[in-house]
């Protein structure tokens, strides 16, 4: 006879059986990671499908009661378009908004004025705002960091080695957030100032002409790739990639 044996979940008083509860936490610490390191690229498609759902359940609702189902499915495919876009811009807004009532409630209480505390959330809002994309990698990586401090504690680690996780997995998922958002710029800039300037910035932004090499495979499908001297790159045909 196999014997189940049933464990808490910290802090939330749900009891689950000890295997299960290993693997929601394994489960956890995964998506910490993930959502810590990759957060910024993906919370848009997160936000879309969730607007997407939640417009298509409301649409579906409205359109059956003023209709038949097939009306429904109309109404709710519209409403899941519609809601799919809102969801992001909303989440944009409720960062910003999450950001302002913080900055209020640190200027009101550190100098005990109200108004000092709705200026300065006002500032940081349009701030927030402004840079969102820096804000949502530092907000993932914080989430992320959180989520695996959760995750190890059940697990039950070591409280100081879920401390130390907890923060390892913050600062590094955030920097590594930040260092692709500014190579992501950088490389915006780039394509921004070879359109403006047309082949004049090519040749100033590109580095000095390598010799071609013959036969030189695509690292993914193996065929010969042809050196395009203008852009001092390889191409492949097949892949129609730049390499």
């Amino acid at each position: 006879m196999t014997t189940h044996v049933l464990q808490e979940i910290p802090g939330l008083g749900v009891e689950l059986e000890g295997q299960w509860l290993t693997l929601f936490a394994i489960v956890l610490v995964v998506i910490g990671l993930a959502t810590a390191f990759f957060g910024r690229r993906v919370w848009k498609q997160v936000m879309s499908f969730a607007g997407a759902i939640v417009g298509g359940i409301i649409g579906y609702s409205i359109g059956a009661s003023l209709g038949d189902p097939l009306m429904g499915l109309v109404v709710a495919t519209l409403a899941s378009i519609i809601g799919s876009a809102v969801m992001v811009f909303l989440a944009k807004i409720g960062l910003g908004a999450i950001a302002g009532l913080l900055a209020f409630i640190v200027v009101a209480a550190i100098l005990g004025s109200p108004i000092a505390g709705v200026i300065a959330a006002v500032i940081v809002f349009a701030i927030t705002l402004a840079y969102i994309e820096t804000a949502i990698g530092v907000v993932t990586g914080i989430v992320g960091g959180l989520l695996v401090g959760i995750g190890t504690l059940w697990l039950e680690f070591d409280m100081l080695f879920v401390v130390l996780a907890l923060l390892a997995v913050m600062v590094l998922g955030t920097t590594f957030q930040m260092v692709a958002l500014k190579d992501e710029s950088e490389m915006k800039r780039r394509m921004r100032a070879i359109g403006a300037s047309g082949p004049v910035a090519v040749a100033a932004l590109s580095p000095p002409t390598a010799p071609a090499i013959p036969g030189r495979p695509c690292p993914r499908c193996n065929a010969e790739m042809k050196y395009m001297a203008e852009y001092n790159r390889y191409y492949c045909l097949r892949c129609q990639r730049y390499e």
